[in-house]
């Protein structure tokens, strides 16, 4: 499992969560039951630094 959180417009971390794959991740903050509108999805490196990174665009 990998960790991702998701941010709103102003780089706020409103959720976070682990989650199999991008593709999932990505899916489930389109859904759009959340308490805060989503703007931006991170996951966390599994390298060495642990560095945020981006997961993809919200939209197709």
């Amino acid at each position: 499992m990998t960790s991702y959180r998701f941010l709103d417009a102003m780089g706020t971390v409103v959720e976070e969560a682990d989650f199999a794959d991008h593709a999932t991740a990505l899916a489930w903050a389109r859904a759009g039951d959340h308490d805060e509108d989503i703007q931006r999805v991170e996951y966390q490196d599994p390298g060495p630094q642990h560095d945020w990174r981006w997961a993809g665009p919200l939209l197709d």
